[in-house]
């Protein structure tokens, strides 16, 4: 049931964003003109198409990208060969169809000795050769096909229909519009998320109590107002998470809440995640130890490898300096004031004592993901309220915030940080496993993803990379600056270059991803 969940999640969300970018692209090329002979979504073999017009519309059975082929892309000189039999099937005594394959099908067959089913020079489609020792010239229908096979053909494409033939502005639009559409798609959810979920208000009123959280075993209930958490009084949400913030690690914190106009005193033992080692105190109940030590709830991440639920963790060694560790406020201490780096954890599991060693998050990273290094939570939730105002700005910011969040990975990943490298990347294995969990948490935070998810493709599509849009968007810009189209074949060259460095980069992710897994 899991990996059904997760193949629907998966394909629904990646043939969405795909698609959307790929109508951008398709729907400026036709208002542009261009020709555009097939609109797919996937890549490999085609499981489902039909033509319509022109344009060839398919889904291909990998579902990993899409593509509009447009005209002016690809080289069809090569089709058709001087010397070469080609049949050819007439309308009105002009070229409608050039039968490539049964001649049976064709009105007449010719050798060729000459075509220009280009025009560049605007002068018209021809073709010449031999039909039965004569010479012959036929002029061809702008709207001609390449004939293949019954279920294969493929349309001529003369100058006046091909990319290159259309004004830079038309072609910047095209091109552009791919990760724009990214854009617009994330935009929109982020609004329905937040309108599904409503505007968080700050008040220090409990809106909903999460059960087998700390809260729900200390017994607070949905609207109670909180006054007072520890020593700390409180009067609105941000004080609650100021507060909490201030007992991580602490047993048995006073809570003090207003019920039903009565102040009513409860304890809990709120739930510490550190984040930048990977450990919980939190393992359906809260552990928070004893004076021997830090009891690990659970772990996750690279911990997650080495120490188990229930390990004792009586010591950190950073830098050679060696941090006692006799509780988990201990233990939060530590994570607060340093950032990062190669730690030996020692730690008792029954009778034994180990110690291991991994690396600890570097506060960069942790801020480039949008996660502190320490979080405080007892399991209580704000109350909601739909507000369609908030609604509208959290399209925006949901879009700045990702954003800001992918060029923050870029450049940790090239020189900002040590910690962060390709094997961390995650490729179509990796998000096929992340966009699962995201879906089993709910509608809102699987939409909440796929629009990070768009945001992420469409930055990196805009990257100044040959073979990606913001690839074909720089030759334009230097096209601009020059007056004039840049050779052809170098720019041809300069693409297919690091189109096959991006395959090889995609295995090596994808073989990373897998490793993952197990």
């Amino acid at each position: 049931m899991d990996l059904l969940l997760n193949l629907l999640a998966f394909v629904f969300s990646l043939g969405l964003i795909v698609a959307l970018h790929e109508l951008g692209h398709f729907f400026f090329a036709k208002r542009a003109s261009i020709l555009c002979f097939e609109y797919a979504v996937g890549m490999g073999p085609v499981i489902w198409s039909t033509r319509k017009g022109e344009t060839q519309y398919a889904i291909r059975a990998i579902p990993i990208g899409g593509f509009v082929s447009m005209a002016g892309e690809q080289d069809l000189s090569v089709v058709l060969k001087k010397g070469e039999k080609v049949g050819l099937n007439l309308e009105n005594g002009e070229v409608k169809e050039f039968i490539l394959g049964d001649f049976q099908t064709a009105d007449i067959e010719m050798v060729v000795s000459h075509y220009d089913l280009y025009d560049r020079d605007q002068k018209g489609l021809y073709i010449e050769g031999t039909v039965d020792d004569k010479d012959t010239f036929l002029t061809v229908k702008k709207d001609a096909f390449y004939v293949f096979s019954k279920k294969k053909k493929l349309q001529v494409a003369p100058y006046e229909r091909s990319f290159e033939s259309k004004t830079l502005w038309q072609r910047f639009l095209t091109i552009f519009a791919g990760p724009a559409m990214n854009f617009v798609l994330a935009f929109f959810l982020f609004l329905i998320v937040a309108s599904i979920q409503g505007k968080p208000l700050n008040v220090n009123k409990v809106g909903n109590v999460i059960e087998g959280n700390p809260a729900f075993i200390a017994g607070l209930q949905d609207n109670d107002q909180i006054i007072r958490i520890g020593s700390v009084d409180v009067s609105n949400w941000q004080d609650i998470g100021t507060a909490l913030q201030s007992v991580s690690g602490e047993s048995n914190v006073l809570i003090r809440v207003i019920r039903n106009n009565q102040t009513i005193d409860l304890t809990a033992n709120p739930r510490v995640d550190i984040n930048s080692m990977g450990l919980s105190n939190f393992t359906g109940t809260v552990i928070n130890g004893s004076n021997n030590g830090a009891i690990v709830g659970s772990a996750y991440g690279k911990a997650g490898d080495l120490l188990a639920d229930g390990d004792i963790i009586t010591s950190v060694k950073l830098d050679d300096i060696i941090y006692p560790i006799s509780s988990w406020v201990d233990l939060v201490d530590f994570a607060k004031t340093t950032n990062g780096g190669s730690v030996f954890v020692t730690f008792t599991r029954g009778t034994e004592t180990k110690t291991v060693n991994w690396i600890v998050w570097e506060n960069e990273v942790l801020d480039s993901q949008g996660v502190p290094s320490v979080t405080t939570t007892i399991g209580i939730e704000p109350d909601f309220r739909f507000d369609f105002g908030y609604a509208i700005m959290s399209g925006f910011t949901g879009i700045g915030d990702s954003v800001n969040q992918v060029i923050a990975v870029l450049g940790l990943l090239f020189g900002g940080s040590d910690q962060i490298g390709l094997n961390d990347l995650s490729g179509p294995v990796g998000i096929f496993n992340i966009v699962g969990q995201y879906a089993k948490q709910g509608l809102g935070a699987f939409l909440w993803f796929v629009a990070f998810l768009s945001v992420n493709i469409g930055v990196m599509n805009l990257l100044p990379i040959p073979a990606l849009d913001g690839g074909r968007l720089v030759f334009l810009g230097i096209e601009a600056v020059i007056r004039r189209p840049l050779n052809k074949k170098v720019e041809n060259t300069a693409n297919n270059v690091m189109f096959f460095l991006l395959m090889a980069l995609f295995v090596y992710v994808t073989f990373f991803d897998i490793l993952r897994l197990f």
